[in-house]
């Protein structure tokens, strides 16, 4: 026997309604199983015809071994299609186990594509191997895409659009459109997870933590390989990621170890910091000295941003350049650094501090091209002077940011020992403004250098920087904007949840439901209660959300509401439903 494989398109260019799910099922035929009084054209469709040419159908599809799922209604979410009226005796126990009623149902819903006397599967999740059915291997097959309203979709996981929902009409909109971006759900979503994230009890990490640190809880560690000898800042350092008692959100400690504070005045050099907001600078919120592990501690908080790696994991590594080598970063990416670190230097030198920690170890990237100083403030208690060494500390922000772009541009933080080879390098691979800015910041002058400077040279790399941030957020703006229509239809079937069949308001004449509560009951059924002309469920989100948009604006557009027992019809405009949305829970607002 030969198999066939052909693709129904009875719907084939027209637009798949929101709610509507397309998936595979496997119809098996015999030489008998055609009605012999089926049309000509109808009868072009048969195997066995010979004016049916599977022209692009190759040798090893016809020839392909026959699928059955081994468990079908465990993963199918609407009346399964079923094996039924097999005259082949392989399916005669696996049909007796089905109802009469999805017999009659299949019967009647494939007649109308012109398919009947047929044994219909869908394709299970896991399915069996194939050596445990041998007597199916000569079934002939048929594979149809069908289209059906009462297949339950897990919204919840829903995937991107597919290349077809592109040619849709402008009146036509994918459920996809009310959602945002995928891979920006996908990225606030792990982001989320991470900051959720908490270390177990039983983790030999967590035998040798407190359970408070101040008012910090819920400690675990960030970094899998703690800084035991810090070349940055010349103490042991390790970072931990914990929970505040007082506002309940993650935050990072970062600990140096066995340091213990000369004078109080030290620990009041974070208080510049803590005022100081900025996009690219990672912000201080306090600093204190501890004993909860067993020393003495300094511990500097830090804003929490889950996901995040610094420039010297993403972008450097330890060996020094090699001929011929690639760029480190590329030049577009390293330009926006550049912008970004220049106005941080810019805030900091301005509210008269300085970074003191331009190291691609202490830079974090938080994002596509988005990167934040780290660290900053450490240096300032540790090594305190009180301030006098500032204009010199602002000179080495401008000869370590030069550094830095050296180690980016070559990919190797060992290229700023030998910065004619690497300047060499970066005039071949990267533009002729990039090294004047490295030649201004690394120059020695007897007059001090600004950042204005540095910030005037980069002048139109700003001007394109800004440009592409505000593109950014106008793409953030619309992603936001869909979300927002979703917030308004929550909002409202949080007050359709409220009003609807309250047990406690059973007895009370003033909530009976003969009026407005009444009404709101049968629009809720109208809604969510369609069924099909087969008594089968209708699952059609986009028939949910334009009810549910047209309610929220109150439109003046009339349905009509029918009881469950189909013995009263009422004709009411959304206009009306908005009122009786309004009323009711005002006044179960009112009572509370």
């Amino acid at each position: 026997m030969s198999r066939i494989l052909v693709f129904l398109a009875s719907n084939y260019g027209r637009s798949l309604e929101p709610g509507l799910q397309i998936g595979p099922c496997f119809i098996r035929t015999g030489p008998n199983q055609f009605n012999p009084q089926d049309t000509p054209d109808r009868q072009k469709l048969r195997y066995d015809s010979p004016e049916f040419k599977p022209s692009n159908i190759s040798h090893g599809v016809l020839n392909a071994p026959s699928f059955v799922p081994s468990n079908l209604a465990s993963h199918v979410g609407f009346n399964s299609f079923e094996a039924f009226d097999s005259p082949e005796p392989a399916y005669a126990g696996y049909e007796q186990r089905h109802s009469q009623y999805e017999h009659d149902q299949m019967v009647s819903g494939f007649a109308s594509m012109g398919v009947s006397n047929s044994s219909i599967y869908l394709p299970d999740l896991v399915s069996q191997s194939l050596n445990d059915h041998p007597q199916q291997m000569n079934q002939p097959l048929i594979r149809l895409w069908i289209c059906d309203q009462s297949i339950k979709l897990q919204y919840h996981l829903y995937n991107p659009p597919l290349p077809h929902v592109s040619n849709m009409g402008p009146q036509q909109k994918p459920i996809h459109y009310f959602f945002m971006d995928e891979n920006l759900r996908e990225t606030l979503q792990r982001r989320s997870e991470a900051a959720q994230q908490l270390l177990d009890p039983n983790a030999p990490e967590a035998a040798n933590l407190p359970s408070e640190v101040h008012v910090y809880h819920s400690l675990s560690p960030i970094d899998d390989k703690p800084e035991r000898h810090s070349k940055v800042f010349g103490f042991p350092t390790c970072i931990y990621k914990a929970i505040s008692a007082l506002d309940g959100k993650p935050y990072v400690l970062r600990r140096i170890e066995g340091f213990r504070l000369l004078t109080d005045a030290a620990i009041s050099s974070v208080e510049p910091w803590r005022r100081l907001k900025h996009s690219s600078i990672v912000s201080v919120r306090e600093a204190f000295t501890t004993k909860a592990f067993g020393d003495n501690s300094l511990i500097f908080v830090y804003d929490y941003h889950p996901l995040s790696t610094t420039l010297s994991a993403k972008y450097l590594s330890a060996t020094p350049l090699r001929a011929n080598a690639k760029p480190g970063v590329p030049e577009r990416s390293l330009w926006s650094y550049i912008v970004q670190i220049s106005s941080a230097i810019k805030a900091l030198h301005s509210a008269g501090l300085a970074a003191r920690i331009l190291e691609p170890s202490k830079i974090l990237v938080t994002g596509k091209n988005r990167v934040r100083l780290n660290c900053c403030g450490i240096f300032d208690t540790i090594n305190f002077d009180g301030g006098k060494s500032m204009l010199q500390f602002q000179q080495d922000d401008l000869v370590n940011f030069g550094r830095l772009i050296v180690a980016l541009a070559c990919g190797a933080l060992a290229s700023v020992h030998n910065l004619p080879k690497s300047l060499e390098h970066i005039s071949r691979s990267y533009s002729p403004d990039l090294k004047n800015v490295i030649l201004l910041l690394l120059s020695k002058r007897n007059s001090y250098k600004s950042i204005d400077e540095v910030l005037t040279m980069i002048m139109p790399r700003v001007v394109h920087e800004m440009s592409t941030a505000h593109g950014q957020s106008d793409i953030l703006e619309s992603e936001l904007t869909r979300e927002t229509e979703n917030g308004r239809v929550v909002r409202l079937l949080c007050k359709l949840g409220f009003i609807n069949e309250r047990p406690e308001f059973d007895l009370d004449p003033s909530w009976s439901e003969t009026g407005d509560r009444y009404l709101l009951k049968l629009f809720r059924d109208y809604v969510f209660h369609q069924v099909d002309e087969l008594g089968n469920p209708v699952v059609d989100v986009g028939h949910v959300l334009q009810c549910l948009n047209k309610l929220d604006a109150g439109v003046d557009e009339k349905i009509m509401l029918m009881s469950r027992d189909e013995q009263s019809c009422l004709i009411v405009s959304y206009k009306d439903l908005k009122q009786c949305v309004d009323t009711s829970f005002g006044h179960l607002s009112r009572t509370l």
